[in-house]
């Protein structure tokens, strides 16, 4: 089969063995895998091994079934939750799987993901995909789990404002989760007019360009009052000192933007704010509500694919992305190589 390989600081084609399933394992034939902000981030800063095959948001149908998997047929549409936890640990036991220090992910550099034709998972790691979400839809599952998992553990209430950071995929998505949560006004801060022209259609009642002057007071005027939860999503230096300009006092910050950098802050203006700073990693049980709420219509997911981009497309889409860009989410469809 044909897979996208690290080689040498680059992503390049290449033919692979096709997996085959072992003992409690499924072999999906992927239709599309996502490409995370994450991995970008990853490769830019160089911490993929040779030889990896990247992609942790497969989604597919599954192509051969292992020994001692029930409950999964040939053909079954699937999505998959990118690890699998070792389900003893401390964390496993209190059900915080994310936090298991012994979990095994595909698609983040060791074992291989779903930029291929086909790829490798534990049945355990699958969830069935309703007949109601079409296949691109589907392939959004892993980042709106994301989302839902940031935004549900900062606890927004009905009735808060809510400042975004940063309106990528998983910006965009918060900025939704907040609407149907029933947030009085949500602001998104944005650099790429592209991406600020799409907050708006998603329901962002202000709209801002980053570097503006006191930009707590403008967004604070706009929104009429200070945001009570503000989302970082961007991953840049700079974005979490603008939260702190720009949440209320005892107001809550939630970091899900990536960064591989150092952050500089100013203790003090924390301190005079009195703000609860919270960080969130992946996702925990979140994958049959994001298919829910993309089923009923309450989530648009699938406005926010940019391109759709065949496999040898891959290496060259990442390393574009690593500069400013005005796209938002990039698919990979491994069949279009053969198109």
């Amino acid at each position: 089969m044909k897979a996208v390989v690290v080689r040498d600081k680059d992503m390049v084609v290449e033919d692979v063995i096709k997996p085959k399933a072992g003992l409690g394992e499924v072999v999906l034939k992927v239709r599309y895998c996502g490409i995370c902000g994450s991995e970008v981030h990853r490769f830019e800063a160089g911490s993929f091994p040779d030889g990896a095959i990247c992609g942790h948001e497969p989604y597919g149908v599954i192509d051969e079934v292992g020994e001692g998997v029930k409950g999964w047929k040939r053909g079954d549409r699937v999505v998959v939750i990118a690890y699998e936890p070792c389900r003893k640990c401390h964390w496993c036991q209190q059900g915080e799987y994310q936090l298991c220090v012994k979990k095994e992910w595909i698609g983040i550099g060791t074992n291989p993901g779903g930029f291929a034709e086909y790829v490798k998972a534990y049945a355990s790691m699958l969830i069935p995909v309703p007949k109601q979400v079409n296949d691109r839809a589907a392939a959004l599952t892993e980042p709106l789990a994301v989302a839902l998992h940031a935004f549900r553990s900062i606890h927004v209430n009905m009735g808060d404002t809510v400042a975004v950071i940063g309106a990528g995929p998983i910006g965009l998505l918060i900025l939704q989760c907040s609407k149907v949560a029933g947030a009085r006004a949500v602001g998104v801060i944005e650099a790429a007019k592209g991406r600020r022209d799409l907050a708006a259609k998603l329901g962002a009642d202000v709209i801002f360009a980053p570097g503006m002057k006191d930009m707590g007071l403008e967004v604070t005027k706009a929104l009429g009052a200070e945001p009570d939860v503000v989302f970082d999503c961007a991953g840049d230096t700079a974005t979490l000192q603008n939260a702190i300009e720009l949440v209320r006092p005892h107001g809550k910050i939630m970091v899900v933007g990536v960064s591989m950098k150092p952050v500089p802050i100013i203790p003090i203006q924390w301190g005079r704010k009195e703000a609860v700073l919270k960080t969130s990693i992946a996702y925990c049980d979140e994958f049959p509500l994001a298919l829910e709420l993309i089923a009923n219509g309450r989530m648009d997911v699938e406005s926010l694919i940019s391109d759709i981009i065949p496999l040898n497309q891959v290496g060259h889409m990442i390393k574009s992305l690593t500069s400013p860009n005005e796209q938002i989410k990039i698919l990979v469809n491994p069949e279009l190589d053969h198109a």
